[in-house]
Formats: structure tokens, C-alpha cells, sequence
């Protein structure tokens, strides 16, 4: 095995698991950031747009407030409830994308 560069190359052939493998860390990290920073401030925004529809509505104030009380009797827990799919989206998506990259990489 020897690497030259950015690409590893074993028994003579040219592989890009580095670039995937620094590719997929930094997903990570930026996922990570996406979710500490985006998912609380969606979670009063999910909870306006699943109200009834046939009810009354729940204003953004409240929702602020549902999230409060959430926090206060869960923890981070509370903050971050019901966002588990959209971090697995990310991952996913992250993951996909890094796995294209690598498939070009080799073609090319």
C-alpha cells in the first residue's frame, strides 16, 4: 500500500478512500452543527404546522412555549424531540452524496 497525494494506491491501483473517508468526517461535522443549530429553532415551526385544522391554531408564542416546557421537563431531550428522522436524513443524504463523489472519482 502506498499513498501518494490524496489517493491510496494498493497493489498498484488507484483508490479514493481517503477523499471519502475525510469527506464523510466532515458531513459528520457539519451535520452535527446543522442539528445543534437548525433542529431546535424547526421545532417550534413543527409544532404550529401540526395543529388541527378543523382547531384552533397554535401561534408561534406558544409553540416557544410548548418547547420551553418540553425543555424544562426532558432537558436537551425536550429541545431535539421529534427530530431524530431529520438527523437520520442528514446522515443518509451526507453518506449518499460522499458515496457519489467516490464513484466519480474512480470513473475518472
Amino acid at each position: 500500500m502506498e499513498n501518494v497525494g490524496n489517493s491510496i494506491f494498493i497493489f498498484g491501483v488507484k483508490t479514493e478512500l481517503s477523499g471519502f473517508i475525510t469527506g464523510s468526517l466532515a458531513s459528520a461535522a457539519v451535520s452535527l452543527i446543522f442539528v445543534f443549530v437548525a433542529n431546535p429553532l424547526g421545532h417550534p415551526e413543527a409544532i404550529t404546522l401540526t395543529s388541527k385544522i378543523d382547531g384552533k391554531s397554535i401561534g408561534v408564542v406558544q409553540a416557544c412555549k410548548e418547547v420551553m416546557r418540553d425543555s424544562k421537563a426532558f432537558g436537551l431531550l425536550g429541545i431535539f424531540r421529534g427530530q431524530d428522522i431529520g438527523i437520520s436524513k442528514a446522515v443518509l443524504s451526507l453518506t449518499f452524496h460522499q458515496g457519489c463523489i467516490l464513484i466519480a472519482d474512480m470513473l475518472t
